[in-house]
């Protein structure tokens, strides 16, 4: 019996959290009653080289010839008539996309090519949306409104994420539902026994006053709505109420920020305890190596990150975004929240965790439970095969 062909689409494969929740769901999807195939804007991004074998991966960059002609809406007409001419070429039965930047390309492609189409809000886009979706905004808002609810599900990825999109694209609520992110605990341990080839990492104290040293990691794209631009200014805070111990932060990931935050670290003078290390493949050995993990971010939507540092047992403190952060952490139960966007709120998570290591540890314990016997990415998969499955029907009736 032919299996069911899902073509799943992204921007690209760079390091952010839902390209590794794409990740996740390609090698978790059961084989058996699936065939995915990767449809990428761009073939770039140090993930291309983790997507599974036996997924086929083309891109729009290497199927269509770039033109010198510009005119408004041209790539992105484009665009969508490339991914609806490979939906056709493969014979897709459904597909998937994540963040409303593809929804915009594959959802209308779906379309145009009578194929049923699963699309994945990633963050809350009250707060979410504007920061990213450049010009046009009222134009791409109404577009959405339709694709959606022209959609054969719509996915949300918590449920604060979910009652907003209501509010914001007008869904009709009985077309989006909640599907949470998920982590494989059993890869996330395999990753976690690397080790980190970076001697300011893993070098001693380097002042002769200290009595230890204490590491300090966070991850994502490097951008405003991230936060880490807080997280710097807290340690700065930090820094001199615990004379005694020397601060290492390790912030990986890439982007558009980058400058910004090298001036910030340069100016507060803090080169020997801050690091932009770029990105990093082994980026969970970091997460377990370090003694706390911190999400600054300003907005979040289920950040895998949280999870992922969650499930090697290191510590962890988020800012309460208004979707995703308090979901997984249970309201501060499995960590602590402070309000996003608060410097001061940083600095003193950090300092109650020194205050007292032996209670942040048994929560550490507590979450790294939590997260494995609820978070489960073979969990994830499966519910999103039930979905693709029952989506999938709709073609042939």
């Amino acid at each position: 019996m032919r299996r069911i062909r899902v073509v799943f689409s992204i921007g690209a494969m760079h390091g952010g959290g839902s390209e590794r929740q794409m990740l996740l769901l390609l090698r978790h999807l059961d084989r058996q009653v699936f065939e995915p195939f990767l449809y990428l804007i761009y073939e770039s991004g140090p993930l291309l080289l983790q997507v599974p074998g036996d997924v086929p991966v083309t891109s729009f960059d290497t199927r269509v010839t770039s033109s010198r002609m510009y005119l408004p809406g041209l790539m992105h007409s484009r665009r969508v008539h490339d991914y609806s001419r490979f939906l056709r070429e493969v014979e897709a039965d459904v597909s998937y996309d994540r963040t409303f930047l593809m929804t915009l390309i594959s959802a209308a492609g779906a379309r145009k090519a009578s194929v049923p189409y699963v699309s994945t809000i990633v963050t809350n886009p009250e707060t979410g949306f504007a920061p990213v979706a450049g010009r046009f905004q009222w134009f791409k808002r109404r577009m959405l409104h339709r694709l959606y609810n022209s959609s054969a599900q719509v996915l949300a990825v918590s449920d604060g994420a979910r009652e907003a999109a209501i509010r914001f694209y007008g869904i009709q609520p009985d077309r989006i539902a909640t599907l949470q992110n998920g982590v494989d605990v059993n890869w996330i341990q395999q990753q976690a026994t690397q080790s980190i080839n970076n001697d300011w990492w893993n070098a001693g104290g380097r002042v002769e006053t200290a009595s230890r040293v204490f590491r300090i990691v966070t991850a994502g794209r490097l951008n405003e709505q991230k936060g880490f631009h807080l997280l710097i200014d807290a340690i700065a805070q930090v820094r001199q109420k615990f004379e005694d111990i020397e601060f290492r932060l390790a912030i990986l990931g890439d982007g558009s920020n980058r400058k910004n935050l090298e001036q910030q670290i340069a100016e507060l003078h803090l080169s020997q305890e801050v690091q932009l290390t770029g990105f990093q493949d082994n980026a969970i050995a970091w997460y377990r190596s370090a003694d706390v993990f911190v999400l600054p971010s300003l907005i979040e939507g289920m950040p895998n990150v949280l999870l992922e540092a969650m499930a090697c047992g290191t510590s962890v403190i988020s800012s309460d975004c208004r979707s995703g952060p308090a979901e997984i952490l249970h309201g501060g139960r499995y960590g602590q929240l402070i309000p996003a966007g608060s410097v001061d709120g940083l600095r003193d998570a950090i300092g109650a965790l020194l205050r007292h290591p032996s209670t942040a540890q048994k929560i550490a314990e507590q979450a790294h439970a939590h997260v494995a016997n609820n978070w489960s990415a073979q969990v994830a998969a499966e519910r999103l095969g039930e979905v693709l499955k029952r989506c999938a029907r709709l073609k042939s009736s």
